[in-house]
């Protein structure tokens, strides 16, 4: 397929700084580029449907901007169309998909990856028709995401996210959670479904999981109140949680989860995206992901000890080849 330029969808609302990081970027790259400016929610998903296949698009903000041009593609497979490959260039809050492929975020690294990235096929995971590249996440930290203030977001960015992270901490919502795999049924406190290896930053959830696998990694704690969370918390920075005596990790394509204790928000790639009962599995449409040369040398994470009660049978990985 032949290169037919580079389209960007950017939120002008981005800010001033970020404005001019994106500016510096593209002189550094040398490369004329069609810009797509949002101006609305939703926005990039109409944008990126509409992008030809021939192009490169690459989505100039945070993993929610991501998400939603994602789903712009999914929505254009649907109707049969062919799309282009995605590619990213971190300007958002929270830029998780960036780590997770080892992108840099100083100019020189980003305009290197414009120039020379390679695509890899990605399974985008799926919650009730929505879909996600990193997680979906129940409990505390769905809770975290749907209470932050957007105010507070905007002036001090991840560190609203600690703060009413905190808030959670000492004023904890009874939380009871049933996920069903398969003919097994777990109770917990706390769930994410991963297709990362990383949460929140530079943090590791699961070394194992990985966005080229088949299946999710399903991350379970039962502990509720303070205390347990608190201790996931902490464990979590330490990149340990997944050797918590009482989480389990199991590798899935498809779960369920329903509440026992009235409504409960769902998170998607650090987006609130409704709530509880949801259906969780792997989209039958793949996409291409531009990624950094050098993410196809990293296979996981160096994190000492493996999840307990991985369930690997049948797991395949998805091809990856050059930008042609």
């Amino acid at each position: 397929m032949s290169d037919d330029g580079i389209t960007i969808i950017f939120n002008p609302r981005a800010g001033g700084n970020k404005q001019r990081f994106l500016s510096s970027i593209l002189q550094r790259a040398g490369v004329k580029v069609e810009l797509l400016q949002t101006t609305h929610p939703g926005h990039a998903r109409e944008l990126a449907r509409k992008v030809r296949a021939g192009r490169r698009l690459y989505v100039a903000g945070g993993d929610g901007s991501l998400n939603e041009a994602l789903n712009g593609l999914l929505d254009a497979q649907i109707d049969g169309h062919e799309v282009p490959p995605l590619g990213i260039i971190p300007l958002g809050t929270a830029n998780v998909l960036a780590v997770e492929v080892g992108l840099g975020v100083n100019t020189r690294a980003v305009a290197g990856y414009i120039n020379d990235p390679v695509h890899v096929w990605v399974r985008p995971g799926l919650v009730n028709g929505r879909a996600f590249f990193l997680m979906v996440g129940i409990g505390a930290d769905a809770d975290t995401v749907a209470n932050v203030s957007l105010k507070l977001k905007r002036l001090i960015g991840k560190g609203a996210y600690v703060l009413e992270g905190l808030r959670n901490m000492a004023f904890p919502r009874h939380r009871d959670f049933e996920v069903s795999i398969g003919r097994d049924q777990y109770r917990v406190a706390g769930v994410v479904a991963t297709h990362a290896s990383h949460y929140g930053g530079k943090f590791i959830i699961s070394p194992q999981a990985s966005l080229t696998d088949n299946k999710l990694d399903v991350v379970l704690m039962p502990g509720s109140g303070s205390l347990a969370t608190a201790r996931y918390g902490l464990a979590l920075t330490m990149n340990r949680l997944f050797r918590q005596s009482d989480v389990s990790v199991i590798r899935t394509e498809r779960l369920t989860i329903t509440s026992h204790c009235g409504p409960a928000p769902v998170q998607i790639d650090g987006e609130s995206a409704g709530q509880l009962p949801c259906e969780i599995s792997l989209s039958p449409y793949p996409v291409r992901l531009m990624v950094p040369r050098a993410y196809l040398g990293v296979s996981q994470p160096d994190v000492a000890g493996k999840p307990k009660q991985m369930e690997t049978n049948g797991t395949k990985t998805l091809p990856y080849f050059p930008q042609e």
